[in-house]
C-alpha cells in the first residue's frame, strides 16, 4: 500500500504510507501539513494518490491552517 500527498501541478509534497500491508477495514491516516523535509506547506488544495492491491485512486483534500 502507498499513500502519497501531491500538490496541484503533480509534484510530491508528502509519501504517508509505503510499502505497508494492512489488513481490508477502516484505517486512518493524519497528514499534518508538512512535507517529507518536515516544513509546513501552505494552506490550499491537495490531492492524495492512494495505491493498494492493483487499484489506485485520487482525490482533493483541502489544507486550512
Amino acid at each position: 500500500m502507498r499513500l502519497r500527498v501531491h500538490d496541484l501541478r503533480g509534484r510530491l509534497v508528502r509519501t504517508l504510507v509505503s510499502g505497508e500491508q494492512r489488513s481490508a477495514g477502516q484505517h486512518q491516516v493524519i497528514w499534518r501539513g508538512t512535507d517529507d523535509a518536515g516544513r509546513q506547506v501552505a494552506s490550499g488544495t491537495y490531492l492524495y494518490r492512494l495505491e493498494a492491491g492493483g487499484e489506485v485512486q485520487s482525490r482533493r483534500m483541502v489544507l486550512l491552517k
